[in-house]
C-alpha cells in the first residue's frame, strides 16, 4: 500500500510549515511542499519534493502544484493558501481534492471573513464578544460615542496582528483608523522585501485592498489558541495552549502553556461541525480573569502549534489527520496539560537571553539541520541588514 500523500502549501516566511510538513512525515504521509524559493519550507529537509510558488503568480503555479503532486490531501500554513485553494475549488479538476482537504465549499466565504466568523459564533451561541462592521471614520467616531474605548478595531485580510489596534482612548479613534486602512508604503515594501531577500512584500502591496474592518469589544484577560484537526465537520484531536510571551503585541505567540479547557474544546467543536470543515483549523479566544474562554477569531489553516508533539517523542496531531486520508490514525502524542514551551524562533528572536529558553521546553528543530541551518543564516542576514540601516540612517543624519 502506497503512502497517502499531502502537499504542504506557505507563502509566508515562517518555520512552522517546516515544523508541521516534518510532522506529518512522522506520521506517515508522503510529504511534498509547494512555496516560494528560498522560502523555510523550501529549505528544510521535511518534504521529499518541492513545487516552487512564484509571488506574482501564486494562483497558477499552486493549481501546476497540485496538479503534479496529485496529493491525497493539501494543507494550508498562511490565510493567502488558504484563499487561493479555496478559489481553485472552481476548477472543476480540483475540487474533490480542495473539498476533500478544507470541507463544505459552503463555509468558504466564512473562513476568509473574520466579521463572518464571530457572527456565526454569536449565532451558535457561543461566547464572543460584541463585534459588529464599521464601514467609515464617522460610523467609528458614533460607535465609540455610543461605547466608550477600550476598543479593538480589526481587518480582514491580515495576520500576526498587523490588522489589530487597541482603541484605548477615543482621540485614539483617528490613528487607529487611519493605520488599519492606510495601504502599506511602496517603500516600507521594498525594505520588508530587502530584509526578507523576497518579493512577498512587493506583491502584497500591490494585492492590497480595503476592507470593511469590525469593532469588537475589548475582553481584559490572557490570550489563548487551539488547534484542531477535523474531518467533515468533526474534530478528531486538539491542543489548547495559554499564551505566557508574545514576539510582540498582539503579535504570535512565542511562549505557551498547554492547558485543558472544555469550553475552548466546545466551541472549536460547534464550529467545525455547522461549517463542515476538514483539515488543520486554529481558533483564537481570550480568557476572561476568572472566567470564560471568549473567541474572537478563526484561522481556517494550520497554526504555529499543529507540529508540537510530547516530549519523549511521538506524534502530535499529524496522526489525526491519517483519518482524513482514509488510513486508520495513531492516538495523538501531545505535549501534557501544564507543560510549558518556548517556541523557536519566535522566543528566541523576541529576546536571546529570555530566560524562558533556559526554564522550559525549548522547540529547537534539531531532528531538521537543514531547517536549523537556514533560520540562523537568514538570522545572520538580517542582523547584517539592520546594522547597515543603522549606518545609513547615521549617515543621514549627521
Amino acid at each position: 500500500m502506497s503512502l497517502p500523500g499531502v502537499l504542504v502549501v506557505s507563502t509566508q516566511p515562517w518555520s512552522f510549515a517546516a515544523r508541521l510538513a516534518r510532522a506529518l512525515g512522522a506520521a506517515g504521509f508522503l510529504v511534498h511542499g509547494a512555496c516560494p524559493a528560498g522560502s523555510l519550507l523550501a529549505r528544510s529537509a521535511a518534504p521529499s519534493a518541492w513545487h516552487r510558488l512564484r509571488h506574482w503568480r501564486l494562483a497558477e503555479d499552486l493549481a501546476a502544484a497540485l496538479r503534479q503532486a496529485r496529493p491525497d490531501l493539501v494543507v494550508p500554513c498562511d490565510d493567502r493558501s488558504a484563499g487561493l485553494l479555496a478559489e481553485l475549488h472552481a476548477q472543476p479538476d480540483l475540487a474533490p481534492l480542495i473539498r476533500a482537504s478544507l470541507g463544505d465549499p459552503a463555509a468558504y466565504p466564512v473562513l476568509g471573513s473574520k466579521s463572518a466568523q464571530v457572527a456565526l459564533a454569536a449565532e451558535l451561541g457561543l461566547p464572543v464578544p460584541a463585534s459588529f462592521p464599521v464601514a467609515s471614520r464617522a460610523e467609528l467616531d458614533s460607535a465609540l460615542a455610543a461605547a466608550p474605548p477600550p476598543r479593538v478595531l480589526k481587518s480582514d485580510g491580515t495576520w500576526g496582528g498587523a490588522g489589530v489596534a487597541v482603541i484605548r482612548r477615543a482621540e485614539d479613534a483617528g490613528a487607529a483608523w487611519d493605520r488599519i486602512m492606510r495601504r502599506p508604503g511602496l517603500a516600507e515594501a521594498g525594505k520588508l522585501a530587502l530584509r526578507e531577500r523576497s518579493l512577498r512584500p512587493v506583491m502584497e502591496h500591490r494585492r492590497w485592498r480595503p476592507t470593511v474592518p469590525d469593532l469588537q469589544a475589548f475582553v481584559p484577560g490572557r490570550a489563548a489558541n487551539r488547534a484542531v484537526v477535523c474531518h467533515e465537520g468533526r474534530v478528531l484531536a486538539g491542543l489548547s495552549v495559554e499564551v505566557l510571551e508574545m514576539n510582540y503585541p498582539n503579535g504570535p505567540a512565542s511562549v505557551v502553556r498547554v492547558i485543558d479547557r472544555p469550553d475552548m474544546a466546545r466551541t472549536a467543536e460547534a464550529m467545525a461541525e455547522r461549517l463542515g470543515l476538514t483539515g488543520f483549523v486554529g481558533f483564537d479566544f481570550v480568557i476572561e480573569e476568572g472566567g470564560q474562554a471568549l473567541m474572537i477569531e478563526m484561522n481556517p489553516r494550520a497554526t504555529p502549534i499543529c507540529h508540537l508533539a510530547a516530549r519523549d517523542g511521538g506524534v502530535g496531531l499529524a496522526s489525526a489527520l491519517m483519518a482524513a486520508a482514509g488510513v486508520r490514525p495513531e492516538e495523538p502524542a501531545l505535549p501534557a496539560t501544564g507543560e510549558e514551551i518556548a517556541l523557536f524562533p519566535g522566543e528566541w528572536s523576541r529576546d536571546p537571553e529570555s530566560p524562558w529558553l533556559r526554564r522550559v521546553r525549548h522547540d529547537v528543530p534539531w531532528e531538521d539541520p537543514p531547517l536549523l541551518r537556514a533560520y540562523l543564516a537568514d538570522a545572520a542576514w538580517i542582523e547584517r541588514y539592520e546594522r547597515m540601516r543603522g549606518r545609513v540612517r547615521r549617515a543621514l543624519h549627521r
